[in-house]
Order: structure tokens, then C-alpha cells, then sequence
């Protein structure tokens, strides 16, 4: 499981407070599907949201929601037809129920992108973006990893 980290500050000598933010989500090897271009991209996900974390934990959230909500959406629709692509390349046959998947989570982003930012809660998204990740690469995903790996003949 991806795991939550808290804000853990020190004021060690040999590292400037500005570093001392940790990541929201810590990548775990267990998380690769061994599909490197997914791989990728999760961590590329992965690496958007600890940056929206950083910003809300270094008070400018409010100059990053939309460009991460926008950054968030236009990589997802990326990724999500490129792992189509490879699902439909080798056969895959619940491509069209993958994609009905990805269709509801594009949707539910929209839905809870726009509602972070006219409450101006972005907890709201972060939550979201982390539950939605877990559920996506720990659960949807796996569910063809051994197929794009040992497809069937």
C-alpha cells in the first residue's frame, strides 16, 4: 500500500528547513507492474500529487489548484489512452471495461477539481488523488498486469 508520510520538521543544521518537507505518497517498488512506460507515468502521477502536497504544506496552495487540477486531467487522459492502446495491442479482453473505468474517474476528477475549487478546500482533491491512485495502480491495474507481461497466444 502507498503510504501517507506526515510533516516531520527539523531544524537540523545540515538541512534547511525548506527541505524538510516530506512526500505525501512514498513509492514503493511493490507498486511497479513491470510495464515500464505505466510504470512511469504512475510515478509521474505520484510525483504531481507530493507536489501539490508540498505547495499546501508550504502556504501557496491557492496559486497551484487550478494548474494541478489542470496538470492532473491532461495527464491522466495521456496515460489512460496509452495504457488503451496497449491493452487493445495485445488483446486485452476487458479493454472496453478498463475504459469505462477510466471514463468514471476522469469524471469523478472533473467533479471533485472544480468542487475543491469553489469550496477552496484543496484537502478535498488531495484526498481524492490519493485514494484514486491507490485504487488505480494497487487494484485496476493489476488486474492486466500479467496479461501486457505473458500475453496470451
Amino acid at each position: 500500500m502507498i503510504k501517507a508520510v506526515s510533516d516531520e520538521t527539523t531544524n537540523d543544521a545540515t538541512r534547511p528547513a525548506l527541505f524538510t518537507h516530506n512526500m505525501f505518497i512514498i513509492w514503493q517498488p511493490e507498486f511497479n507492474l513491470g510495464i515500464p512506460i505505466i510504470d512511469e507515468q504512475h510515478r509521474g502521477i505520484v510525483s504531481t500529487i507530493n507536489s501539490f502536497y508540498y505547495g499546501m504544506q508550504s502556504n501557496y496552495i491557492e496559486d497551484m489548484l487550478l494548474p494541478v487540477i489542470d496538470m492532473v486531467y491532461d495527464y491522466t487522459y495521456l496515460h489512460f489512452r496509452i495504457e488503451e492502446n496497449l491493452l487493445e495491442q495485445v488483446g486485452f479482453p476487458d479493454v472496453k471495461s478498463h475504459h469505462k473505468i477510466h471514463q468514471g474517474l476522469s469524471s469523478k476528477l472533473n467533479l471533485i477539481g472544480r468542487k475543491s475549487v469553489l469550496d477552496k478546500d484543496p484537502y478535498r482533491l488531495l484526498d481524492f488523488l490519493k485514494d484514486w491512485w491507490i485504487h488505480h495502480i494497487c487494484s485496476d491495474d493489476m488486474v492486466f498486469r500479467n496479461y501486457l507481461l505473458c500475453p496470451e497466444e
